[in-house]
């Protein structure tokens, strides 16, 4: 045991010896070449760190953009049958509406006024109304919801003119020829009026 305590004491004295014996000089030196090895070390691994991150960043990019493809190409389809939708929607609406226009036009007739002639004259100008109601309609369903929402109060109006107008027919005295001439020139002037609105409301389409 003395003896190898000796021995671990003599080897310090001489580390120690050796570490003294440097001159400022060679201590100097080896403080920069230690600190070089420190920046060289330093360097490596920021290096290292920067490659190791640009590899992250590139792989969470890359899959960042087949989420975002996946997304949009979602998004697309989704808007394609929300549109094949709206359009089979504008459609069905429109079938509806044509055989409702229908219905009215064979309602109409049937509560015109019995005589003939008066009849045959007044289905003409409530058809040509009736016609131009319809055409509207058709640019109509194209136009914009807000449009069409603004085109389908405004109708509402000139429908209820246009029934009442055929009501009329049914309650007129054709007995009188004076009565008949002033109620045709009336109507004459009321279906104009109603046609005019018509285009108005279609030009705000």
């Amino acid at each position: 045991m003395d003896k190898a305590r000796s021995l671990f004491i003599i080897v310090a004295l001489l580390g120690g010896a050796g570490a003294c014996n440097r001159t400022p000089a060679e201590q100097q030196q080896n403080a920069v070449e230690a600190q070089n090895e420190a920046n060289r070390k330093i360097h490596e691994a920021n290096q290292e760190a920067a490659e190791k991150t640009a590899e992250v960043r590139k792989d969470v990019n890359e899959k960042a953009a087949e989420t975002r493809k996946e997304y949009d190409k979602t998004v697309a389809e989704g808007n394609e049958k929300v549109a094949e939708i709206k359009q089979d929607a504008r459609e069905k609406a429109a079938s509806a509406q044509a055989n409702a226009n229908e219905a009215i036009r064979d309602a109409n007739r049937g509560v015109v006024a019995a005589d003939e002639s008066l009849r045959t004259w007044g289905q003409q100008r409530i058809d040509s109304l009736n016609n131009r109601i319809d055409e509207a309609r058709v640019k109509a369903e194209k136009a914009k919801p807000e449009a069409r929402a603004e085109f389908e109060a405004g109708m509402k109006d000139v429908q209820a003119k246009r029934d009442a107008l055929v009501s009329e027919f049914a309650s007129l005295d054709t007995r009188s020829e004076k009565t008949v001439d002033k109620f045709k020139g009336r109507v004459d002037a009321e279906i104009d009026r109603l046609k005019e609105r018509v285009d108005r409301l279609e030009k705000r389409l």
